[in-house]
């Protein structure tokens, strides 16, 4: 007869530590996974309430806003080239001005000599100006009536305004 084996005590351990691992990590994998595919549930579901709750929110704060036809009009800005040239004093002063010009559609699909003739008078207004003339709100407010009334002096009425974009001494 042959002799029964017997196990191991480190065998007995060895068995022992897979099966408490087994036993502890099947469940922590099951609850896991149960936990990323609920979370990916819930985050879906939240994601589109938010969107809905964002799109009904923007559609409640476009103000509807009515037109009056007789209020529109037909004027355009008629960009001109940028001017850029030396000022009166101090001696090294640059500037560079960005105008347009507030007129009527027709007018302004023909306006092109007209612009550049604006442009010229623009040019040589600013070479007799100072810098000093131009510091500050009450400057700008100055420059700006001044080349209004030279602008409406040279279209004879056909620019309404004019715009300045950009203002740059250096």
């Amino acid at each position: 007869m042959a002799a029964p084996k017997t196990k191991s005590p480190d065998g007995q351990k060895a068995a022992g530590r897979v099966a408490g691992v087994l036993t502890t990590a099947i469940p922590v994998l099951l609850l896991t996974a149960l936990a990323a595919g609920a979370g990916t549930l819930w985050g879906m579901r939240v994601v589109g309430t938010v969107e809905d709750t964002v799109k009904h929110r923007l559609e409640e704060a476009t103000p509807h806003v009515v037109v009056n036809p007789a209020l529109t009009g037909t004027y355009v800005l008629k960009k001109l080239s940028p001017v850029v040239t030396n000022l009166a004093g101090p001696g090294n002063a640059w500037v560079r001005l960005e105008a347009s010009l507030v007129m009527e559609q027709k007018a302004a699909e023909t306006a092109d000599p007209l612009a550049g003739a604006i442009t010229e008078d623009i040019l040589a207004f600013l070479r007799s100006v100072t810098a000093a003339q131009m510091q500050g709100a009450a400057g700008l407010k100055n420059l700006r009536e001044d080349l209004s009334e030279r602008v409406a002096i040279r279209s004879k009425g056909v620019v309404r305004d004019i715009v300045i974009e950009t203002l740059v001494i250096q």
